[in-house]
């Protein structure tokens, strides 16, 4: 038997190599001879191929009956480490997070060790534009103009595609609408709110003058005088400044002409930029100042970037936004948005986060504009979640005030456990109920252990709790309590719990483990432990992982500093 061994490995080589090797020349490769290689020597192929190889080939495989979940998974666990748990089981979703994670980082330039090492595959058209076929959430970053403005120019193409798939927005970092850069931002947002697909609105952002005018046309017509003089002053000269600009270079370049014409995998269209890019010149010089002209209007923003040979006519519809998220809410903030809220029809779902808690008056003042939209038979909201509230009683408010919303969440800024566990109001009696009570500031208490034994005993009162959120805590070393709410002969009937974000080490991990095995959850627990550091002790932390894999369905990502901010990026 060991005469054989070296035969089996150097098989084994020659087949890694023939594999790589197909990977390296996969463009000089007959595509059907790839296609036609038997199924069992595919599957051993996909881990090798790169994004881009795996997305051309999946459609032809499909059809066969070849899944390419596992080449996905291999990209995701290549990201992430090895005890990165891929918790996307069809194939659809695994390529989606891969392609979401991606296109963020190369779109914008930004790095990590896996770009790093694939940069040769991805810094290209056909990486966008692949990934942009498939993915549904956009983040657009007003501080990087540039990537912003070669999506209004020559990659108008691939806004394009992003305008037919992207069902979601995010907007980060603040938005200055009077700078003239902020145009291309402002113009971006435009054709994914109002023509595209885009039914969800994340907003980041602290300027009410930049929400003012994301809300604008959704709800209340009302406007701030600033945004006002911005999109309303001299708008009629801005359209015929417009046409001047369009009229100016009708024909455009002609050498621009000819490449769209020779290259039409990759089009490239002309379009009206001398005027903005003198513009964008003299603002970065410091000798621009917004003069009587200047107009944020997305009427004319349209016409002002569209492509010379787009001649529609008529105004631009107001796309309608379903789900509102705003992550950092401040007095200024809920004015704007107050103002909106009664003819905000559309608006089904409505998220309201606070670093800080929210004054006793602004919450008033915001159950009053959601009383007022409730009143009309038009209005479609049933999904409210807003903290941090400064007291209880102001959950009863809004419940009356918004009595057609079936399903409320708040944060109260309390440690009184019992107060947390009604902090969820599920309108009928079936509903499945779950607790967020994350960055609650329990490292905080004079005695962490005992808050949380008290936390236990409620919950394990709550029989419809399925759903238990404790993260951003530094539970650390106490962590280990939440093993007792399966102890007993009333165990919890929770079945996702997480404790992401918690600085649990390995070791604190290891004794969840062991104190899991002797309080078995009554059913598989989804149990997130991301965003702990498990690399301080790989090996103890690896234990842990696997003596907790027969009783949970893991979510493991290894943290690493030189990637926290480039994962901060890419999750928003």
């Amino acid at each position: 038997m060991r005469r054989a061994e070296p035969t089996n490995v150097t098989q084994t080589c020659l087949k890694e190599i023939c594999l790589r090797a197909v990977r390296k020349h996969f463009s000089a490769l007959d595509f059907r001879a790839v296609l036609d290689l038997p199924a069992p020597l595919i599957r051993d192929l996909l881990p090798h191929l790169t994004v881009c190889q795996l997305d051309e080939l999946q459609p032809e495989l499909n059809q066969r009956g070849i899944s390419t979940h596992s080449g996905w998974a291999g990209i995701l666990q290549d990201m992430y480490g090895p005890n990165y748990e891929v918790d996307l089981h069809t194939e659809e979703r695994a390529k989606h997070e891969v392609m979401s994670r991606l296109f963020t980082l190369v779109f914008y330039g930004f790095t990590n060790h896996f770009v790093e090492r694939n940069i040769t595959n991805l810094s290209t058209s056909s990486f966008l534009w692949a990934a942009a076929k498939c993915i549904k959430h956009f983040l657009l970053n007003a501080n990087f103009h540039k990537p912003l403005q070669r999506l209004t120019a020559e990659q108008q193409p691939l806004l394009n595609l992003l305008e037919k798939h992207i069902r979601s927005v995010a907007v980060v970092q603040s938005i200055d609408v009077s700078k003239r850069k902020t145009q291309t931002s402002l113009y971006i947002l435009h054709r994914l709110l109002d023509h595209g697909m885009a039914k969800k609105l994340v907003v980041d952002v602290r300027c009410p003058i930049a929400l003012a005018w994301l809300l604008h046309g959704r709800g209340s017509q009302d406007a701030t005088p600033e945004l006002k003089s911005l999109m309303l002053c001299k708008r009629e000269s801005s359209i015929s400044q417009a046409a001047a600009a369009r009229a100016d270079i009708a024909g455009c370049s002609a050498v621009r002409e000819t490449r769209a014409s020779e290259d039409e995998d990759d089009p490239v269209i002309p379009f009206k930029r001398s005027m903005l890019d003198s513009a964008s010149q003299e603002e970065e010089s410091g000798n621009w100042k917004p003069g009587p002209d200047f107009t944020v209007d997305p009427q004319v923003l349209c016409r002002t970037f569209s492509p010379c040979d787009d001649h529609s006519a008529g105004a631009c519809t107001w796309g309608q936004i379903d789900c509102l998220e705003i992550r950092e809410c401040r007095s200024v903030t809920l004015r704007v948005l107050n103002s909106a809220l009664p003819t905000f029809f559309c608006l089904r779902s409505l998220t309201l986060h606070s670093s800080v808690t929210l004054r006793e008056s602004d919450v008033l003042g915001l159950a009053r504009a959601l009383k007022q939209l409730s009143e009309s038979s038009r209005s479609c909201l049933t999904f409210l979640n807003i903290g941090v509230l400064p007291n209880a009683k102001l959950t009863e408010m809004l419940l009356d005030a918004c009595p057609k919303v079936t399903s409320l969440h708040v944060e109260i800024q309390t440690m009184m456990w019992g107060t947390l566990v009604q902090a969820y109001h599920p309108r009928t009696a079936e509903s499945d109920k779950e607790l967020r009570c994350n960055d609650c500031r329990l490292h905080e208490c004079s005695d962490t252990e005992h808050c949380l034994q008290q936390l236990v005993v409620a919950l394990k009162t709550v029989p419809s709790l399925h759903t238990l959120s404790l993260a951003r805590n530094r539970l650390a070393k106490n962590v280990c309590v939440l093993a007792e709410l399966f102890s007993g002969p009333s165990p919890s009937t929770v079945k996702w719990l997480d404790i992401s974000s918690n600085f649990i080490r390995p070791a604190e991990l290891l004794e969840l483990a062991h104190r899991l095995s002797s309080h078995r959850p009554p059913q598989r627990l989804v149990l997130d432990l991301r965003r702990n550091p498990g690399d301080r002790d790989p090996d103890t932390w690896n234990a842990a992982l696997n003596k907790l894999r027969p009783l949970c369905a893991l979510l493991v990502g290894v943290w690493k500093s030189s990637d926290t901010m480039v994962d901060h990026i890419s999750n928003m």
